[in-house]
């Protein structure tokens, strides 16, 4: 209850005390009567007016929250334009009964020295039916410049679902999320690197047919590395099946972008592994190197 509400209830109950107390004092009936009448329509007012004041808080609460989540949703819309990613680099393991660890580091920076408290990573996992919702992203470490952050609460859930071509996962699930990554740019520190590691359980169920690694572009990237190797024995290279060694397309679109697509397929080569380099990655598009492994 804010101070003027409080100041206005005192103000009215001291007001209808008063004449409470002169309608005890007088002796006349009609004057009583009169007064009577007086007291019921002010506490009548005081009542509608009461009312209105408390709706006119609660709506000032509301207001203040949805700019509170507007501007969370600005800083998120606009964070991509405020930090510049100077090198990334992925690095996937994938193990012969389908999961795979997954290691990001990156360097990053905010060339206008703008105030980014954290930045979020898309991550999504193509896994079977029967597996238990939500166990196939496990986040291992959120580290920045040293310092380390916990992991279980890292990962943001966003959606679990059948995706829009069932067919083509061969009838798997997508659960996809997010993991935030608390950088804490300011004017004071311009430059952050950090390091996120996560296992995929069960993600890469298809490695000895055909699988895809995915990496997603939302900021303005100088220099982006993805490997992607086998472990526990298994050899991973690029898959022959597939018409380009890097796939791209825009993010929410289901159409690949063919030119894109085969421009970065001549930075990608096999050679223990997977390896893709460029410097040409475009914001705002997802990019799947499908790959194939072999005991």
């Amino acid at each position: 209850m804010s101070a003027s509400f409080a100041a206005f209830i005192s103000a009215v109950v001291s007001v209808v005390l008063t004449i409470a107390g002169t309608l005890v004092s007088l002796r006349s009936s009609a004057s009583q009567a009169g007064l009577f009448l007086v007291l019921t329509w002010m506490l009548i007012a005081a009542s509608v007016a009461t009312g209105l004041v408390g709706v006119w808080l609660l709506a000032d609460g509301i207001r203040k929250n949805v700019r509170e989540l507007a501007h969370l949703r600005d800083l998120e819309a606009y964070v991509p334009r405020l930090i510049r990613f100077r090198r990334r680099y992925d690095t996937f393991a994938i193990a012969s009964d389908g999961s795979a660890t997954l290691r990001i580091s990156c360097d990053v920076e905010s060339p206008d020295a703008a105030v980014v408290p954290w930045i979020s990573f898309p991550m999504l996992a193509e896994v079977s039916p029967d597996r238990a919702p939500w166990s196939s992203i496990v986040v291992h470490r959120v580290s920045v410049d040293g310092v380390e952050s916990d992991p279980d609460i890292a990962f943001i859930r966003r959606e679990r679902g059948v995706p829009a071509e069932p067919s083509a996962l061969g009838g798997r699930l997508v659960e996809s999320g997010a993991v935030r990554v608390p950088i804490s740019l300011d004017p004071g520190r311009t430059h952050r690197s950090f390091t996120i590691e996560l296992e995929l359980i069960g993600a890469f169920g298809f490695i000895d047919h055909e699988e895809k690694c995915y990496v997603d572009v939302l900021y303005v990237t100088d220099s982006l590395e993805v490997t992607i190797v086998g472990r526990d024995g298994l050899r991973v290279s690029c898959s022959p099946f597939a018409q380009n060694r890097v796939e791209a397309q825009q993010l929410g679109m289901e159409v690949p972008d063919v030119p894109e697509s085969q421009l970065q397929s001549r930075f990608c080569q096999t050679a223990d592994g997977v390896r893709w380099k460029t410097s040409q990655a475009k914001i705002g598009y997802r990019y799947a190197i499908p790959v194939r492994g072999h005991p």
